[in-house]
């Protein structure tokens, strides 16, 4: 259905986007767990690829003055739903020992939001793992310094 909604008036569209970026990131987690690695990363990147289309659109209808409250209630799910999409893939390309993707993947997280404490914290976890040792350092630094 939510599929069948993307064809729908433009305040019907972003909301089956963040709807199916949800939908596509449980699956991923869930076939992770189930050890379906392929299906994880295809369903994370599905979700990756319609959050982020969401967005633009309703970035688009705020910019316009489109947006009511629930247009936005979706907008402001966009963050942690992209941050755990971020996560998703990082830890997939870490799990197949691809950690130069996995470092790429957790910089892009701090580059879409470099306020978030948590992007940051990824990032440092994996530059650890790599011996990247004054990076790993900076950027756990920059964690703590937005917990507070």
């Amino acid at each position: 259905m939510f599929l069948k909604a993307l064809e729908c008036e433009s305040d019907v569209a972003p909301k089956a986007m963040i709807n199916l970026g949800l939908l596509y990131n449980t699956r991923g987690n869930y076939l992770a767990q189930t050890g379906d690695m392929k299906g994880a990363s295809t369903a994370a990147h599905s979700a990756a690829k319609y959050l982020d289309e969401g967005r633009a659109l309703l970035s688009t209808l705020s910019s316009d003055g489109k947006l009511d409250s629930q247009l936005e209630r979706y907008l402001q799910q966009y963050r942690p739903l992209r941050l755990q999409t971020h996560r998703l893939i990082g830890q997939l390309y870490a799990g197949e020992g691809d950690m130069s993707s996995c470092e790429a993947e957790f910089r892009r997280a701090t580059e879409s939001f470099p306020e978030e404490s948590f992007a940051w914290q990824m990032l440092s976890k994996v530059l650890e793992l790599q011996g990247k040792h004054a990076e790993a350092s900076k950027a756990a630094d920059t964690a703590r310094s937005l917990m507070g």
